[in-house]
């Protein structure tokens, strides 16, 4: 026993005699750390930066598949014709507070010079800030804020003492697996709590990553970061894929902020542009001797040397034949109909979904298997203004139902989200309220079945105007109108005279109708935080709510409108972020027909059939997803409610295998209430998946009053 007391004390003594100081408990250096991460975070105000960077690309391993790696578009930077490439840039970042980045590249040189391959260098990555809480796009949670503290363990590794000062390297781990949690090491300075050192690993999608940062040593430069390296290794169907980037900063035009009273800022740009019209490509080998901040490796120049002697041998009539011309067509055109797609043409960009993209078929027990297309148009026009053209078709096989949409937008005032649009299409079948009754006297039969009262009588045309503006910060108004044009599915009559409530004549109800509709639509959330793509404000999140209230009134006789009634909704939803990929969302809403003299077709915006999944991030959520369509127009009134629980962890997580695969889990709960259906409830889970940005799968159970209804499944998929 004297002798393990005996090590002990000389242990102790030894490590404080390497440091010169009483060794610091962990949880004191990482609260100090901590309150300073939080000085350092906006001390810079702006900066100008000479960058290079040099990337060193390398295939491990491939096969077959291989050759046609390059179809996917932003996939993995690589050469098809060689295992090997090396690119060398030379960039000026610009950084303005708080988050504005611009990085404007200079010259290119290398074996791989064209601007998609240039595009796939991770010029990002320069930005991270590692005293902030997030990194840019909120990719990642860094560990040494008090607020993204409790998703890591931390852990004392080193301390080590030089010139004086003592340096603590602390290994950080995160709490269970996540996209958004990194693992690694930092090291601290004593006295100035400042990162020396700062180095992650962590998982993408069909890939690994790592970076390390070196901050500078200069009293300009002590909290900023100098040099970079970042591997990535991309592992797909066989293939390995590795990348080495290299990069420092040199820095100059440094501002520092002045003390200010904190502020809360809505603003959260990220202004993260790289500025590459052209690629500039200079081949100059004098020139690159001069300006190289980082020697060439015995590897690395070998691979220039071998390329600049393969061009040199290669004859100057030497052009690619046919068969490999018709090769390439034919991949690309493959390409164009299995996968999204985007051209630029001048300044306009046009966009397809792909004639046989896989991804754009749905499923649901309900509505049985569903295919997708969309085109887009996008027009740029001065002034960061656009003229957008977005055409939707969908086809749902069991009901051999076609849907349609296309909608042309004037985005006039992108900085206050001004936007003229005129909207068309097929919109869901329906019937009018005359039909209503009856369904009332059916449903007071607890034990009816749903099916029996199917009733797809009328087809609907809709023509949609509306303006949107933004009033003030989160609060939008939309001012439209909007023309429907109901016909009969049973017969070919024409219009009739308006049918009042208190006549029911049986031989008008089948005809045309038509309802002339003005409304108007408030959303507001406050403390709404907004981030810029150039002049356009797009909203991102806020801790409150959104409401939303929508007034209507259709017109009789304007247009041949057949329909006079009032129609008012409202809407209340909210996403509670409970921790990365986690979160609690709700959505509630009440609705209801007034005033009604004549008949009318109980649409609601906030309460209708959605035919492809679209709703709170095609998470399958935020509507029903077993109800039957024909009770969307059941009722004159509605109250609804929609709640989902996404966590990374609940069922999957102890699962081996599946959990490689699974990245969240949700859990459901809807309810419904309106006079005619009484009370309907549906309960789910479901799963998303990594390797997709919406590949998500659930199941779900329904409930008329108290008896059971049925067991039903939905999936939908999407890059």
């Amino acid at each position: 026993m004297k002798i393990r007391e005996a090590i002990l004390i000389l242990s102790v003594f030894f490590v404080s005699s390497l440091s010169g100081q009483t060794v610091i408990p962990l949880d004191t250096i990482l609260k100090r750390s901590m309150s300073a991460a939080e000085k350092y975070n906006g001390l810079v105000e702006q900066y100008t930066a000479d960058v290079y960077m040099r990337t060193y690309v390398e295939t491990l391993k491939k096969n077959f598949l291989y050759k046609y790696t390059h179809l996917v578009p932003r996939f993995v930077l690589h050469d098809p014709k060689s295992d090997e490439a090396v690119i060398e840039t030379l960039s000026t970042l610009r950084f303005d507070y708080p988050n504005n980045y611009l990085q404007d590249i200079k010259n290119v040189t290398g074996t791989l010079t064209s601007k998609k391959e240039i595009d796939m260098i991770p010029f990002y990555m320069l930005n991270i800030n590692v005293y902030g809480e997030t990194t840019n796009t909120e990719s990642f949670f860094m560990p040494l804020r008090f607020s993204t503290a409790r998703y890591y363990t931390y852990h004392l590794k080193q301390v080590e003492s030089d010139n004086n000062r003592t340096y603590y390297t602390i290994g950080f781990d995160p709490i269970y697996s996540n996209q958004k949690l990194l693992k690694g090491n930092f090291v601290i300075e004593s006295g100035t709590w400042r990162i020396v050192h700062f180095s992650a690993e962590g998982v993408e999608s069909f890939s690994d990553f790592s970076f390390e940062i070196t901050m500078g040593d200069t009293w300009i430069t002590n909290y900023l970061p100098v040099h970079f390296v970042i591997y990535h290794t991309a592992s797909y169907l066989g293939n390995v894929v590795a990348s080495r980037h290299l990069a420092t900063l040199n820095y100059r035009d440094v501002k520092l902020r002045e003390k200010q009273k904190k502020e809360k800022i809505l603003n959260i740009s990220d202004f993260f542009r790289v500025r590459l019209d052209s690629v500039p490509v200079n081949n100059d080998s004098a020139f690159w001797a001069r300006h190289r901040t980082i020697p060439l490796q015995a590897r690395e120049a070998e691979v220039i040397r071998n390329f600049k002697l393969a061009n040199q041998q290669k004859p100057v009539g030497d052009t690619v034949n046919s068969s490999q011309q018709n090769g390439k067509r034919v991949q690309l055109f493959a390409q164009r109909m299995a996968l999204n797609s985007k051209y630029k043409v001048k300044s306009t960009m046009i966009g397809y979904s792909g004639l046989l993209n896989p991804l754009m078929l749905g499923y649901s027990s309900i509505d049985g298997v569903t295919y997708r297309q969309k085109l887009s148009f996008n027009f740029d026009l001065k002034k960061s203004r656009t003229f957008n053209v977005n055409a939707f078709a969908g086809y749902m096989f069991r009901r051999k139902e076609f849907f349609t949409d296309v909608t042309s937008t004037w985005n006039y005032e992108p900085f206050y989200q001004g936007n003229v649009s005129l909207s068309a299409g097929i919109g869901n079948p329906t019937y009018s309220s005359l039909f209503i009754d009856e369904i009332e006297k059916n449903l007071e039969n607890s034990t009816i079945q749903f099916e029996d009262i199917a009733v797809d009588y009328f087809k609907d045309y809709y023509v949609k105007l509306f303006n949107d503006y933004e009033l003030f910060n989160g609060f939008v108004s939309t001012i439209g109108v909007e023309y429907h044009i109901r016909q009969p599915l049973k017969n070919n009559r024409p219009a009739a005279s308006p049918v009042s409530r208190e006549e029911n004549p049986i031989e008008d109800i089948l005809v045309t109708k038509k309802a002339f509709a003005p409304y108007l639509r408030l959303s507001w959330t406050p403390e709404q935080y907004y981030r810029y793509e150039g002049r356009q404000k797009i909203y991102v999140r806020s801790r409150f709510p959104t409401f939303k209230i929508e007034l209507s009134r259709s017109y009789r006789d304007v247009f041949g409108s057949t329909s006079q009634y009032n129609r008012i909704e409202f809407d209340m939803s909210q996403n509670i972020p409970l921790g990365p990929m986690s979160s609690f969302q709700y959505h509630v809403g009440a609705g209801r027909f007034i005033n009604q003299s004549t008949e009318y077709f109980a649409d609601f915006t906030f309460f209708a059939k959605n035919n492809f999944p679209d709703n709170w991030q095609d998470g399958i959520g935020g509507t029903f997803s077993l109800l039957n369509r024909h009770l969307y127009n059941a009722s004159d009134s509605y109250i609804q409610g929609h709640i989902m629980l996404e966590t990374p962890f609940l069922i999957v997580r102890n699962i081996p295998l599946i959990s490689d695969y699974i990245n969240r889990e949700r859990l459901y709960a809807s309810q419904l209430y309106t006079p005619n259906i009484g009370s309907y409830t549906e309960f789910g889970y479901g799963v998303g998946n990594r390797f997709f940005k919406t590949a998500n799968a659930a199941i779900f159970c329904s409930f008329h009053r108290t008896n059971f209804r049925e067991v039903g499944f939905k999936a939908s998929f999407e890059l």
